[in-house]
């Protein structure tokens, strides 16, 4: 995506900075940090007790005047009636969906921006990523009972 928009910099933020990220990718210190400096905003993280409600109003109005935002993460990471306020203020000048908190069910009210794209969460449904996904997680059973761990071992959840 970085490549066919104009995009001068993308800033990121981590529980630390990535030893692999690619040159054009700068990391910052703090969620503040990243918002403020954000003209799009785009949510990746798992949902958790620490996930939930992440982006709320607070941090809507850090991002500056006419951002974007799209979340592809979970949808109770953002505040969905803050987002809403955010597109009818004006503060946020669009915004990409496809994760929602009562998923399947949509927000009607989110139907009524032209400025809101909306999908349903399908990011994985294609015939090559069901089998990849597949193949990875038998792979995952075989490296636990032979090695007692894993490849995708969630942080949280290591011992």
């Amino acid at each position: 995506m970085a490549h066919a928009l104009p995009v001068k910099k993308i800033y990121y933020y981590n529980r630390s900075p990535k030893k692999d990220a690619p040159e054009w990718a700068q990391y910052v210190s703090s969620l503040d940090e990243l918002l403020e400096k954000s003209d799009v905003l785009s949510v990746h993280c798992p949902l958790n007790e620490r996930t939930v409600g992440l982006i709320g109003e607070a941090q809507l109005r850090k991002l500056k005047k006419g951002s974007i935002i799209i979340n592809t993460a979970r949808g109770k990471v953002i505040d969905e009636a803050a987002l809403i306020k955010a597109l009818e203020d004006g503060h946020l000048y669009a915004a990409g969906i496809d994760v929602y908190p009562d998923e399947p069910n949509v927000n009607p009210k989110l139907m009524e921006f032209r400025n809101v794209t909306l999908l349903p969460h399908m990011g994985t449904e294609t015939e090559e990523s069901q089998r990849s996904m597949e193949v990875r997680a038998l792979q995952n059973l075989v490296d636990y009972f032979q090695s007692d761990s894993g490849k995708d071992l969630i942080l949280e959840h290591r011992s």
